[in-house]
């Protein structure tokens, strides 16, 4: 690679949509691998970048405020904006459409992850709750305190950590899941034939089918 090549890599922008766990180590990776050009990350929360499966543990409970990275993004020279939302990408122009205007890019990396399923008809309201953000985890937080019955949507690794959670705070609680058993579309059945076993033990009440 000639010196100007070199310096044409290294002088590109990189701007990474998504601050979760995959967009946080892609930055993180391209210092780590010497790339000195701008690097951007953005997020559509407000909060500094966090490791999410907490929130269904320790966070949920009050054990933990949040479970942000501990990575020194300034240091490293990464830019962060947070709060800021992703709403469209112009790929002819190489520029990304936010809630704070547009953003140039040379490189982009979609991290965006997923989005919950809600439940039609139940946006607005109250006692229905998703749980995928610190915000999420932070307004669940009331309801196992204070022992509310609950019901689970979903019997996969959250519905399973929620449960858990919620019968550790004295909840009832029953989980209802579409399929046939718990974890259906992660694992072999006989691999997660255990964990029915496991609600029933934990005192929580489970719903397939």
């Amino acid at each position: 690679m000639s010196e100007q090549q070199r310096a044409e890599r290294t002088e590109r922008r990189v701007v990474v949509a998504g601050a979760g766990m995959a967009g946080v180590q892609t930055a993180v990776a391209l210092r780590e691998q010497g790339f000195t050009g701008p690097v951007t990350l953005i997020g559509a929360e407000p909060h500094q970048p966090y490791d999410r499966p907490p929130l269904s543990k320790a966070v949920l409970l009050g054990k933990a405020e949040e479970s942000a990275f501990d990575i020194d993004f300034e240091a490293l020279g990464i830019a962060l904006r947070l709060g800021c939302e992703v709403t469209g990408v112009r790929a002819g122009a190489h520029e990304l459409d936010t809630s704070d205007g547009p953003v140039p890019y040379d490189v982009l990396v979609l991290a965006t992850g997923a989005e919950p399923v809600a439940l039609p008809g139940s946006d607005g309201v109250p006692g229905v709750h998703l749980l995928r953000t610190l915000d999420d985890a932070a307004r669940l937080r009331p309801v196992l305190e204070a022992g509310h019955p609950v019901v689970v949507v979903g019997a996969g690794w959250i519905g399973a950590e929620f449960a858990t959670a919620a019968r550790a705070a004295g909840c009832e609680v029953t989980v209802v899941e579409a399929a046939d058993r718990p974890l259906a579309g992660a694992l072999p059945a006989e691999v997660a034939a255990p964990m029915a076993a496991w609600y029933a033990e934990s005192g929580a009440r489970l719903l397939t089918g």
